[in-house]
């Protein structure tokens, strides 16, 4: 199994024997290859604790990041419920809104019933006034015909002549009435006549 370190570095090459030109290998390493190993090696474990460094750079970025995400979905936690409670009262509200709604509706149509219903007595007693406004111009009307009947009858220039025609039945009247008045006294006094006349024939039969 390869173990690498970076992009370049393999462990293996670096444990690997040297091999010579005739292509046996070397038992006994010379001192300088095992020091640029010993480099190799600390360059690949600089380059190590570089990745690590790295990584655990990463790793509290990505810590730092989950944290952030944390908080953010905890606050949208509560603003989700805050945004349920603002609908559930929103709903409450549409819901009264809307009952409200319905009776002014019922309100309207009860008050449009009752317009509907003032304008049909309007209309009966505007009728019932023009009724009455002809019935009295009609009557009216006949006393301005009358008007000029008596108007024609009475008119100043026959007046004179009406009014001796008035004061002749007027003294006619009273003629008459003056007449029957002495035929009453005259019938009264004939009465007492024909009552003494007989009071008397009574009284001479009782002497004799």
């Amino acid at each position: 199994m390869s173990v690498y370190v970076g992009s370049s570095f393999n462990v293996e090459d670096v444990l690997r024997p040297s091999m010579k030109e005739g292509g046996h290998e070397d038992v006994e390493p010379k001192v300088e290859q095992l020091m640029n190993k010993l480099k190799k090696l600390q360059q690949g474990k600089r380059a190590i604790e570089e990745e690590v460094k790295e990584a655990q750079s990463l790793r509290d970025s990505l810590q730092e990041e989950l944290d952030a995400l944390q908080t953010e979905a905890y606050q949208l936690e509560g603003v989700h419920k805050e945004k349920e409670e603002s609908y559930m009262v929103l709903q409450f509200q549409c819901e009264e809104m809307e009952q409200d709604s319905t009776r002014q509706q019922q309100l309207n149509r009860k008050s449009e019933d009752l317009i509907e219903q003032y304008r049909c007595q309007i209309q009966e007693t505007k009728l019932k006034h023009r009724k009455h406004r002809m019935k009295f111009e009609n009557q009216l009307q006949q006393l301005v015909e009358q008007h000029k009947n008596l108007h024609s009858v009475f008119s100043p220039d026959r007046l004179p002549a009406e009014i001796e025609s008035v004061e002749n039945a007027k003294s006619q009247l009273l003629k008459a009435e003056q007449l029957k008045l002495s035929q009453l006294c005259h019938l009264e006094e004939a009465m007492d006549e024909a009552r003494r006349q007989t009071s008397t024939d009574t009284a001479d039969k009782h002497t004799d």
